[in-house]
């Protein structure tokens, strides 16, 4: 880890030229690849143009805090000449898209919550999406709604309840419960697709070991 931070000290000391390709890793370890379009030495704020995911003729401009990055790497030096200039960022829509980006990390936090299941965190983020998260909260194990709806262990349609006897609130949730439920994989299918994707492997090194003389280790 000190040697790594040691190579994006260096390579923050040095000035990205605009044109070049820089390879960055992420404390998260997500590598982003893309072509310098700015480079901040006081912030270490790096601005890269990367191929977009979804449309060929369209890029995506990726803004790098180089403080929270693990390696970062110059793939090709830009030579200077220029084709097209470099084209100017519309920066109201980076702090909209900055914005939209924290506050959906907020919203994914208030999701955890250490005392329960994943599948009871994913349950509480489909009721959010439908309702929004600020009408969802976590009270203790339970999941309390429109502050008059609470769901508690096991989260089921049998487990809603309604401080007010509201009847209309209650059936709309059991049927985001129901919805959400009857989408997710049975547990019996969940460990069949275990099971197959792990057997060829377990074949494989058998017929490996076996071939090489070597003995399969015991797990």
């Amino acid at each position: 880890m000190a040697a790594a931070s040691a190579a994006v000290v260096n390579a923050v000391n040095d000035c990205f030229s605009i044109g070049s390709t820089v390879l960055c890793t992420t404390c998260f370890k997500d590598e982003v690849e893309g072509e310098v379009l700015a480079f901040d030495h006081n912030t270490k704020m790096l601005i890269l143009k990367c191929h977009s995911k979804t449309a060929e003729e369209l890029s995506d401009v990726y803004v790098m805090n180089l403080s929270l990055c693990s390696n970062v790497q110059v793939i090709k030096e830009c030579n200077g000449n220029f084709i097209d200039d470099p084209q100017k960022l519309n920066l109201e829509q980076v702090k909209m898209r900055l914005r939209k980006t924290v506050e959906r990390r907020q919203d994914f936090l208030k999701s955890k919550n250490a005392d329960v299941s994943p599948e009871a965190q994913e349950l509480y983020r489909a009721i959010a999406k439908q309702l929004g998260y600020h009408e969802v909260s976590w009270q203790g194990q339970n999941i309390q709604i429109l502050n008059e709806v609470t769901v508690s262990p096991p989260y089921r349609v049998d487990n809603v309840v309604s401080s007010s006897d509201n009847d209309t609130s209650c059936n709309y949730i059991k049927r985001i419960i129901k919805q959400f439920f009857n989408t997710r994989p049975s547990p019996s299918a969940q460990e069949n697709t275990s099971s197959a994707s792990v057997s060829p492997t377990s074949s494989s090194l058998s017929s490996s070991n076996a071939a090489s003389g070597s003995p399969v280790p015991a797990n």
